[in-house]
């Protein structure tokens, strides 16, 4: 009894069709959109316009977030108990914390807008933009709420209230982690030289913050300890923009150790001075 064998000829058409067939359905479903995007995907132009985007969409929500958070803590305060002056410079100092979710977001948004449109190479734009970028976006956005912090404080020495100047924490979170690698390298570098004593410095010197909080009892008199603490909450904002411009002189010196150490492995060469005599 004979048996026909099948064609080898459609048995191999038939494993080729079932090998094509995620190629089949991506040109008919998706029309090859998604592969010619990823194709044409340029690392340098691509990831800053990505980035540009991810920053303008961070700061629409820390926009937004910073703004519930204020105005559910002012309600949350004069849903209390206060006196009617309490209650007047609150309204005051509300409008002002309601208003620096604007120059906060303003600042998010344009440092991102000013990353995405560096062109210093990838490896700089990684390991030196960005990080620079992410330091100053902390900074100012620490100087800013810290001056209005302070206005809100001037309110209340004013007004001898104790006024609503519960400053919602800006959610930058995911940047603080990278604003906060200046510090560690340079603590790290210190430690491994066995130089611990100018860590303790330098923390005590980042530190620095003079008290700018205190109790108002309403009873309209107001004292040099006062105006001090006034004056202490203001030297907070400068203090911090010299933290900021500290932390950033850190990183690049940091940097270019580093860069420069790349590049003597690329091509070592030892200065080594040979006289005859």
């Amino acid at each position: 009894m004979h048996i026909k064998k099948p064609n080898q000829t459609n048995m191999k058409k038939i494993y080729q069709q079932i090998l094509d067939f995620p190629q089949m359905v991506n040109q008919k479903v998706l029309n090859a959109q998604l592969n010619a995007a990823v194709d044409n995907f340029d690392s340098q132009h691509g990831v800053r316009s990505y980035t540009k985007s991810i920053y303008q969409i961070v700061s629409m929500a820390v926009f937004i977030l910073m703004e519930v958070a204020i105005i559910h803590g002012a309600m949350t305060y004069f849903s209390n108990p206060a006196t009617g002056l309490a209650k007047l410079g609150s309204v005051l100092t509300t409008l002002l914390l309601v208003y620096s979710a604007f120059p906060i977001a303003h600042i998010i948004r344009a440092r991102g807008e000013s990353l995405g449109a560096s062109h210093n190479g990838m490896v700089g734009f990684i390991f030196k933009d960005f990080v620079t970028t992410n330091i100053r976006i902390v900074g100012e956005v620490a100087a800013v709420g810290a001056f209005i912090g302070a206005c809100c404080f001037t309110l209340s020495f004013v007004f001898d209230s104790n006024l609503y100047n519960a400053a919602a924490e800006v959610p930058l979170s995911a940047v603080s982690g990278v604003a906060g690698l200046p510090m560690d390298g340079l603590n790290t570098l210190f430690n491994a030289l066995k130089l611990e004593y100018l860590t303790t410095v330098l923390h005590t010197f980042t530190g620095f913050k003079m008290a700018g909080t205190q109790n108002f009892t309403g009873d309209m008199l107001w004292n040099i300890n006062d105006v001090l603490l006034v004056g202490g909450a203001f030297v907070n904002v400068v203090a911090g923009l010299v933290v900021l411009y500290v932390n950033l002189a850190i990183y690049h010196f940091l940097y270019s150790i580093v860069a420069n150490f790349i590049k003597w492995i690329q091509s070592p060469s030892i200065p080594i001075s040979m006289k005859s005599k």
